[in-house]
């Protein structure tokens, strides 16, 4: 079960799974996350070096605590992290953190695994 230091961190977990569901982060993506994402009043304005490290350690945390199957996180892997995610942020940040990730899904032109995972936010945060 994952537990989040703060909501920076559980607000990242999310978009680490929506840009590792179709088994690539892309460049979009990459773009999206440190010209949008990293704006966010959440963040606090970090420096693009923080924000790395921040993203860095989140990702890392998700893939070594979030169980997988063949390579893909599985859907009760999934449930449980926006479980936690749910309980740590407010319900405005949740409202924004769908926007943020449904964005984050389309920055590269989402598939049908990233809209399917876009879906499960939705329904566990909304």
């Amino acid at each position: 079960m994952m537990k989040f230091a703060n909501d920076s961190e559980a607000f990242l977990s999310v978009l680490t799974l929506v840009a590792g569901a179709d088994q690539s982060g892309s460049l979009e993506e990459r773009d999206f996350l440190f010209n949008k994402v990293k704006g966010l009043a959440i963040f606090g304005s970090p420096s693009t070096a923080d924000f790395s490290k921040l993203l860095g350690k989140v990702t890392d945390a998700v893939y070594s605590g979030v169980a997988q199957q063949d390579g893909e996180f599985t859907a009760a892997g999934i449930e449980s992290l926006l479980g936690e995610v749910k309980k740590t942020l407010s319900a405005e940040l949740r409202k924004t953190l769908v926007q943020v990730a449904v964005e984050l899904g389309g920055s590269d032109g989402a598939d049908a695994k990233e809209t399917a995972l876009l879906g499960q936010i939705r329904r566990a945060l909304g």
